[in-house]
């Protein structure tokens, strides 16, 4: 079969003595549709780019797939060649562990972005590269909604795989928790449905650590009539940095009896305009405005800089919320990144002022360091914590908040310096979490956590068994590979 390429002696002299062993497998079995990239060619940049520079695999040559034919090639033949591989789609996960894959493959399947809403039946299928703002933009169009994350660009199975933390979490639960099948292909590149019915102990160890078990082709989800008029309070805040102590102070009281609707996220960050770190706070409701006025008064009556407070379609939340922060600025891909997460069971307003103290400390020393924030969300858990521990891998049902600390900046030699800030804020976090150890939500670790720290010692022996039985020879090892025996 004629691929798209046209492929030069000079190309294939650019790959390795393994691509050169893997080219000729691949163009003998991929589908017309499906195209190769090389580091030399100018489409290989964009079909390999990550969002977070830092950290990142390697690759040889991108494979575009257009079908689950072509990711079973590619698999196939990567398996073959002893040649490391990575399927992607959205390119947004960060973890230090992707720098295992050298010199290896990427599997892309961007091509992969059906969306499919049934209304009727309350149903949503998307295959696996579809993004947030595509499928949120065609469930608003049906009245329908689902909980997401709350970036607009990220990968909406990728997100699920790690539990799926979001706004409507507390009405709807996690992603996973409205996850009703996938339809994925096994390492040995079987395809299979999992679900409650259908390899569940398979469907349990996909929601939590799916990324260990092979390519979702597609994925089922249950979705819900949409807030009444499809309208969300979206009321946004910038405080000054001085007002840590009182502003967590109020947080924390609020986190206690947190409406199941109301979801705030709260960051520190340097705000060019004002020319100083400010905090900066973002709080939604899913319900009626004077609802929502009534939940984000504490904020009002906290004195803000600025404040916005405007009701706004469910399907533009994820590029209006935070003054517009999480618009496309947000996604643009190849900037020095990196992330530590802490999840928390209670908020100590002592450390967050510490913590707010080491922020400035480090954009001060390192002023290109000044893209950084230090990212809080308090999520409602009403449905999260209504689902039964055992009934998922995610281990961590326990915790109120997630805290990402994100690090962006540009000058290179600050790679090594910058890194001790946010291990140091991680672990004042982590000291006063509540919990017994340091506990993370995987799709906001670093990669330099324990196995217990992302996966919960209760959960490794039963994941740690599936790996075996599923893929005991790795092949789906690049993020957060689980180990085939645990302890």
């Amino acid at each position: 079969m004629k691929l798209k390429n046209i492929f030069s002696l000079a190309l294939i002299s650019t790959c390795t003595q393994a691509c050169e062993t893997l080219l000729p497998c691949l163009k003998a079995g991929l589908s017309s549709a499906a195209t190769i990239s090389f580091k030399d060619q100018s489409t290989f940049l964009n079909e390999s780019i990550r969002y977070a520079a830092l950290y990142p695999p390697s690759f040889s040559a991108v494979v575009k797939v257009a079908s689950a034919e072509d990711i079973a090639v590619a698999i196939k033949c990567a398996a073959r060649t002893n040649t490391s591989f990575l399927a992607t789609s959205a390119r947004h996960g960060f973890s230090t562990t992707l720098t295992s894959i050298q010199n290896g493959l990427e599997i892309d399947t961007s091509y992969l972005n059906k969306i499919q809403v049934d209304a009727d039946a309350n149903e949503l299928i998307v295959e696996g590269a579809v993004i947030f703002q595509d499928a949120v933009d065609d469930l608003y169009t049906a009245g329908k909604e689902i909980s997401t994350g709350s970036c607009f660009c990220v990968g909406f199975v990728g997100a699920t795989l790690g539990g799926g933390v979001g706004r409507l979490s507390g009405v709807h639960g996690l992603m996973i928790d409205s996850l009703l099948s996938v339809r994925i292909m096994l390492p040995n590149t079987t395809i299979v449905e999992a679900s409650t019915d259908q390899n569940p102990e398979l469907f349990w160890g996909l929601r939590g650590a799916g990324f260990n078990f092979g390519v979702i082709l597609n994925a089922t989800y249950r979705i819900y009539d949409q807030t009444p008029q499809g309208l969300h309070l979206n009321a946004d805040f910038k405080f000054p940095i001085s007002q840590a102590a009182s502003y967590y102070g109020n947080l924390s009281e609020v986190a206690k009896a947190q409406p199941a609707p109301l979801a705030i996220i709260t960051y520190f960050n340097f705000d060019p305009g004002l020319n100083e770190t400010v905090i900066t706070a973002n709080a939604v409701y899913a319900g009626p405005e004077s609802e929502g006025l009534a939940a984000v008064q504490f904020l009002v009556d906290q004195n803000p800089i600025q404040k916005n407070l405007t009701m706004v379609p469910w399907n533009q939340l994820l590029t209006a919320s935070a003054f517009g922060a999480t618009g496309p600025p947000l996604c643009i891909k190849g900037d020095r990144r990196a992330q530590w997460g802490v999840g928390v069971e209670r908020l100590d307003v002592e450390t967050y002022s510490q913590v707010a103290e080491k922020f400035v400390e480090m954009i001060t020393k390192y002023p290109a360091s000044k893209g950084s924030v230090v990212d809080m969300q308090l999520l409602p858990t009403q449905a999260v914590v209504a689902q039964p521990d055992d009934s998922t891998a995610y281990p961590w049902r326990n915790l109120i908040s997630h805290i990402n600390i994100q690090t962006l900046y540009t000058d290179n030699t600050t790679d090594d310096e910058t890194t001790g800030y946010p291990r140091l804020m991680r672990d004042m976090l982590a000291k006063t979490a509540g919990t017994d150890d340091l506990q993370v939500y995987v799709s906001y670790s670093h990669g330099d956590e324990s196995l217990e720290s992302l996966f919960g010692a209760h959960k490794l022996p039963r994941l740690a068994a599936l790996k075996k039985e599923i893929d005991p020879h790795g092949l789906f090892n690049a993020y957060h590979p689980l180990p085939t025996q645990y302890p």
